[in-house]
């Protein structure tokens, strides 16, 4: 196959996810970083519309960060227990980008698909218990 069917594949790929990111689930890109992924991602953005957030899924991310917890300045400050959404509660709606998606760590990926699958995220911890309502699609980009 030449570059121009691959590059239409890839394209019309980008299409088909950006019609319903959250009911498609995911999409797995192959590449690394650089201009052809950038170019692929402007492809996507292009497709989705103007209000769809994308977020980066850094691979060593926190659980607290992920999934969220108590944000303890804010919570000294008012002296009271103040949540933090963790990023999977924060692209509800949109689109995660999973960028070196084959270097996540397993309690990450299993956080990732569990919110996946029951379209929200459930965080117990910190004494906190707390349903957020998290339905998203992922780009994976393996590289």
């Amino acid at each position: 196959m030449n570059g121009v069917a691959i590059w239409s594949q890839a394209a019309t790929a980008a299409a088909l996810f950006a019609v319903d990111p959250v009911g498609t689930g995911g999409i797995c890109v192959r590449t690394g970083a650089g201009p052809v992924r950038d170019r692929w991602l402007e492809i996507l953005r292009s497709f989705l519309p103007a209000s769809a957030r994308l977020r980066k899924l850094p691979p060593g991310i926190s659980d607290g960060r992920l999934l969220g917890g108590i944000d303890l300045a804010a919570t000294l400050q008012a002296g009271r227990p103040v949540v933090e959404r963790g990023l999977l509660a924060e692209i509800d709606g949109g689109v995660l980008l999973a960028t070196m998606a084959e270097r996540l760590l397993p309690a990450t990926v299993a956080h990732v698909c569990a919110a996946l699958d029951a379209r929200e995220v459930i965080v117990e911890r910190d004494g906190l218990s707390l349903r957020l309502a998290s339905s998203f699609g992922v780009v994976a980009f393996d590289e």
